[in-house]
């Protein structure tokens, strides 16, 4: 989303312990089922939860004094010193 810093998340997936109950008691029609609905599958983690965090600038203090913001749009109420060019 604009003006916010992203978020990464890896979800890992494995063979649930479940399949082989399945087999026993479900037979092939329930390990039919399960593998098309994604049932066969265990996630983790089970739950990702993330929050917006807005996109703030980064300072670097250098050793000759000179601070250097990035930044994805400057509040109003700053007073442009300069500009980098290439």
């Amino acid at each position: 989303m604009d003006g916010y810093q992203p978020f990464e998340a890896t979800v890992t997936r494995s063979v649930s312990g479940w399949v082989w109950g399945n087999i026993v008691f479900g037979g092939l029609i329930g390990l039919a089922v399960d593998a098309i609905s994604g049932g066969i599958y265990k996630l983790t983690p089970e739950q990702v939860s993330g929050s917006l965090a807005a996109a703030k600038a980064v300072f670097e203090k250098r050793a000759d004094g000179i601070y250097v913001a990035v930044v994805l749009k400057p509040q109003a109420d700053w007073i442009k010193i300069g500009q980098l060019q290439q």
